[in-house]
C-alpha cells in the first residue's frame, strides 16, 4: 500500500486549462500489477464466485455501473471518465476479492506486512523532517519523490513565522501518510487482537506511527487519532475491569498515567499546539475548500441525475476561478460531494448504501477495530478526497470494504 511507484501516461485528455494532472493521467503502478496477478490466478475461482453472489448485489453493480456510462454521455472529457471507469473496476474487484477470502488469509502474515510498513514509512518521516527535504537515492524506488522546503507547491507550514516542511513519506502528500498511518495502527491492533506475541510488536509500531502522524501535522488526523487513543484505552481498562484484572486502586493509576502521557505529549510538542491555534478561516487552504464546494454544488445542479462524469471534475471547474488561481485544480476535499458532482443523486445513494451496508455488517462483526477503520474514511473523507483519487487512498478504503463484507457477500 505505501509504494506509489508507478509509470505515467500523458495522453491530451490527461490536460487540464494546459497543465497535466496526476489524477488524470493513465498510470500503472507497482500495486496495479499485483492487482492484476491477484485477478489472473484467480480468474478459475472467479466464476463460481459471482454465481454464489446474491444477485442483488449483482443486479445493483450492474445498475451503477450503467449510471456511470449514462453520466459519461455528455461528458467534457469522455476518455477520462473511461479510465476513471476501469479504476473503479479494478478496486471493486480487489474488494469483492477480500471479502470473498478475508477469513482464510494468514493474519500473521498480514500484520509482518503491515507492521514492517509502519515502520518503514515513519522512520523515512523522520529523515524528511530533519533532513527537510526528500532522502532520494534507493527511496524513489519505494516511490518517494524529490523534493525540498523550497519547492513549488510543497506542503509547508508556517507556525510562529517558521516553515516547517511536513514529511510525505513515500506518499502524494503529508495527509495522506497520515491517514495511512491511522489506519495501518488500527490494521496492527485488529490482526494481533488474539496473538499475545504480536502485541508487544504492534505497541512499538503505533509508538513509531504516532511519532511520525504528530509530524505531518495533518490536524484533523491527529485530532482523530487522539480520540481513538482515548476510546481504545478506556474499552482495553473496561475489558481488564470486567475479568477481575483490575482493581479500584489500579483503574484510578492506569487513567491517571494515561492522562498525565496525552498531556506530556502536548505539552512537549508545543508547534502542534500552534498548528492548531494559528488556524483561522481566512487561511488559503480553508478558503479554497470552501469555493471547490461550491463549485462542487453547482456541477450538481447542472447534472443532478448521473453527474458531470467521474474523473470530470475538473473540467468542469469555473474558467475564471482556475485563471485567477491554478491552485484550485484539484478535487473537492469531500467524498460525498466529490461523489455526487461526478455522479449524481445515483451515485450518492449507491455509495451510501455500501457505507451503511458495510457498517452493519462490522456492528454483527463485533469488530471494534474494523469499526473505526470505516469511521476513519467517513470522518477524514469529509475533509479529504484521497480515498476516492490517489491510488494509495483507494487500496485502503477497497481493503476496508472488502473486509467488512466478508461475511455478508452472500446473505
Amino acid at each position: 500500500m505505501p509504494t506509489q511507484l508507478g509509470k505515467h501516461f500523458w495522453p491530451d485528455w490527461s490536460f487540464v486549462y494546459g497543465l497535466r494532472l496526476d489524477y488524470l493521467s493513465p498510470t500503472l503502478y507497482l500495486t496495479d500489477v499485483f492487482i492484476i496477478l491477484i485477478l489472473t490466478f484467480s480468474l478459475p475461482k472467479f466464476y463460481s464466485w459471482v454465481s454464489n453472489t446474491h444477485k442483488k448485489y449483482l443486479f445493483g453493480f450492474t445498475l451503477v455501473l450503467v449510471s456511470f456510462l449514462l453520466g459519461l454521455a455528455g461528458a467534457k472529457n469522455y476518455w477520462a471518465g473511461i479510465y476513471g471507469i476501469g479504476k473503479f473496476l479494478a478496486f471493486s474487484f480487489l474488494a469483492y476479492f477480500v471479502a470473498r477470502n478475508y477469513k482464510v488469509f494468514n493474519k500473521t502474515i498480514l500484520f509482518i506486512c503491515v507492521f514492517s510498513a509502519v515502520v518503514f514509512e515513519a522512520l523515512l518521516a523522520f529523515l524528511q523532517y530533519f533532513n527537510q527535504g526528500s532522502i532520494g537515492g534507493m527511496f524513489y524506488l519505494f516511490g518517494e519523490r524529490a523534493f525540498n522546503a523550497e519547492t513549488p507547491g510543497i506542503a509547508n507550514a508556517s507556525i510562529n513565522g517558521q516553515l516547517f516542511l511536513r514529511p510525505y513519506a513515500t506518499f502524494s502528500h503529508p495527509n495522506v501518510l497520515a491517514g495511512f498511518l491511522v489506519l495501518a495502527m488500527l490494521f496492527l491492533f485488529m490482526f494481533s487482537y488474539k496473538n499475545q506475541h504480536l502485541k508487544i510488536f504492534a505497541l512499538f509500531g503505533s509508538f513509531l506511527g504516532t511519532a511520525a502522524l504528530l509530524l505531518t501535522l495533518s490536524r484533523t488526523v491527529i485530532l482523530l487519532w487522539l480520540v481513538y487513543l482515548i476510546i481504545l484505552f478506556g474499552l482495553w481498562v473496561v475489558e481488564k475491569y470486567k475479568k477481575g484484572k483490575f482493581n479500584s486502586q489500579q483503574l484510578t493509576l492506569s487513567i491517571l498515567i494515561f492522562a498525565a502521557i496525552v498531556i506530556f505529549i502536548i505539552l512537549q510538542n508545543n508547534f502542534i499546539l500552534q498548528r492548531f491555534l494559528t488556524t483561522k478561516l481566512s487561511d488559503e487552504s480553508l478558503v479554497q475548500r470552501q469555493e471547490l464546494i461550491t463549485q462542487s454544488l453547482n456541477m450538481f445542479w447542472q447534472s443532478p441525475v448521473f453527474g458531470v462524469g467521474i474523473n470530470n471534475f475538473f473540467n468542469n471547474l469555473n474558467a475564471i476561478s482556475v485563471r485567477e488561481n491554478i491552485s484550485l485544480i484539484q478535487p473537492v476535499h469531500n467524498i460525498f460531494l466529490l461523489v455526487l458532482s461526478e455522479t449524481g443523486i445515483i451515485g450518492l445513494i449507491a455509495f451510501l448504501f455500501i457505507l451503511a451496508k458495510s457498517f452493519l455488517s462490522i456492528l454483527k462483526k463485533q469488530n471494534k477495530y474494523l469499526l473505526l477503520c470505516l469511521l476513519a474514511i467517513i470522518f477524514l473523507g469529509m475533509f479529504d478526497h484521497y480515498f476516492l483519487t490517489l491510488q494509495q487512498g483507494q487500496l485502503l478504503f477497497a481493503l476496508v470494504l472488502g473486509a467488512s463484507f466478508s461475511r455478508t457477500i452472500n446473505e
